[in-house]
């Protein structure tokens, strides 16, 4: 009888786990953004490659994705309406890049893309670079934790 009673009780945690794994893998890497930079970016269609530093006590680190779009100019919009536009940021971003161990043909061409950021909505040391390709359909997503 109470293996019965067990095995009913652990069902309903079991696919709560299920359903919370199937989102978790699911995710995408715009909903990270929106949580940290508060950027509500449109859904990308994949991540085409991704990397960090690594898990860190105090939070800190480096980050890098890639994203795939349709180039339907959704992208360009939002960022318009919700990042800064930079002229460069080409030296920075290439030192995270080389932080990182960034192949060549996993970086960004600095001179067929536009530059954005966003300032963190808790810390100014913090940085973000977004570079979007001039046809719309890569989103570079390079962050530095503090």
């Amino acid at each position: 009888m109470w293996k019965l009673i067990s095995g009913l009780l652990a069902l309903p945690v079991l696919l709560v786990l299920a359903v919370l794994m199937l989102f978790r893998g699911s995710e995408d890497y715009t909903r990270v953004v929106n949580l940290n930079w508060e950027l509500d970016l449109p859904a990308s269609q994949g991540c085409l490659y991704e990397t960090d530093s690594g898990a860190s006590f105090h939070g800190d680190g480096e980050r890098y994705h890639i994203l795939e779009y349709a180039g339907d100019g959704r992208l360009e919009q939002a960022l318009a309406e919700q990042a800064t536009p930079l002229p460069s940021a080409e030296n920075p971003v290439t030192e995270i890049l080389d932080d990182l161990s960034v192949p060549a043909d996993q970086r960004p061409d600095f001179a067929d893309c536009g530059v954005f950021t966003a300032d963190h909505p808790s810390d100014d040391r913090n940085r973000l670079y977004l570079l979007v390709n001039s046809a719309g359909t890569r989103l570079y997503v390079v962050e530095f934790f503090l």
